[in-house]
C-alpha cells in the first residue's frame, strides 16, 4: 500500500479525501463533509489507479495539495 503522503507531490493543486468506505478522491475545490462522505468539485471519482493506505479517521482525511501553481 501507498501513504497518501507520498504521492500527493505529483498531484494537481486541489484537495483529497477519504471516504467512510476507504475510498480516496481529489477534488479541484475544498469539499466540505456530507452524511458519510465529501461533497464537492470531484473531477476524479476516485483514485483507484493506486493501492492507498487508509487514514485513521475518514473525517479528518482532507489534505489540501498546493500543487506547483504555489511554490
Amino acid at each position: 500500500m501507498i501513504n497518501i503522503q507520498d504521492i500527493i507531490l505529483f498531484m494537481k493543486k486541489g484537495w483529497v479525501a477519504m471516504d467512510k468506505d476507504g475510498e480516496w478522491y481529489w477534488f479541484k475545490a475544498k469539499p466540505r463533509k456530507y452524511s458519510n462522505n465529501w461533497t464537492g468539485v470531484c473531477l476524479f471519482s476516485n483514485l483507484d489507479a493506486f493501492d492507498i493506505a487508509p487514514a485513521d479517521d475518514w473525517t479528518k482525511s482532507l489534505i489540501r495539495i498546493k500543487g506547483k501553481d504555489n511554490e
